[in-house]
């Protein structure tokens, strides 16, 4: 791993983890977090911002010289795929995300905290993320289409970035990354 690592771009599907351990590497690294669903959509969970907003913003982040970022987008993001040290791919099973994203729900549920209230969106959402997950059809990536995300398309995307990328398959990869970054 590099001697200096400040800027850490996490990808991976619903349900991965990205967000928390993307607080958790900031927490170590001293650097600023930025959760990209705030930057794609209004509040995190509203309307999608215009393009144009998501692309300067992304910029503005890409230019500090520290930060985390985390989400499942790919295009309007690939500033900070190439400004990155490190690209953490999250890339856990289907089984292990949809037992998050439920476990997530309940508890934001009961605290009262959660943007998609009701079981209806729960469900539309565990069929969205599980599309992520299985589909093995790759549909090239638009500028503007986050609808095109999914594991296949993760991994094409990120075949230019090689040499950065770190995939976490399993809590063990993940683990040994945490070790690294502290130990270096």
């Amino acid at each position: 791993m590099a001697e200096q690592i400040r800027r850490i771009h996490i990808i991976g599907g619903p349900g991965s983890g990205k967000t928390t351990i993307a607080f958790e590497i900031g927490r170590r690294l001293g650097a600023p977090v930025r959760e990209l669903d705030l930057v794609g959509y209004e509040d995190g969970a509203g309307e999608r911002r215009p393009l144009d907003s998501r692309l300067a913003d992304v910029s503005d982040i890409a230019g500090k010289p520290a930060w985390v970022t985390e989400g499942v987008f790919l295009g309007w993001t690939d500033e900070l795929l190439r400004e990155s040290d490190v690209i953490l791919w999250l890339d856990v099973p289907w089984r292990v995300a949809a037992y998050r994203i439920i476990r997530r729900h309940l508890r934001e549920s009961l605290a009262g905290t959660n943007r998609h209230p009701g079981v209806l969106r729960l469900l539309r959402f565990l069929r969205i993320a599980r599309r992520y997950y299985r589909s093995s059809s790759f549909r090239p990536i638009e500028l503007d289409n986050d609808g095109n995300n999914s594991r296949a398309a993760t991994s094409e995307h990120l075949e230019p970035f090689a040499g950065k990328v770190i995939r976490c398959a399993s809590a063990d990869d993940l683990k040994k990354f945490m070790h690294g970054l502290t130990n270096r």
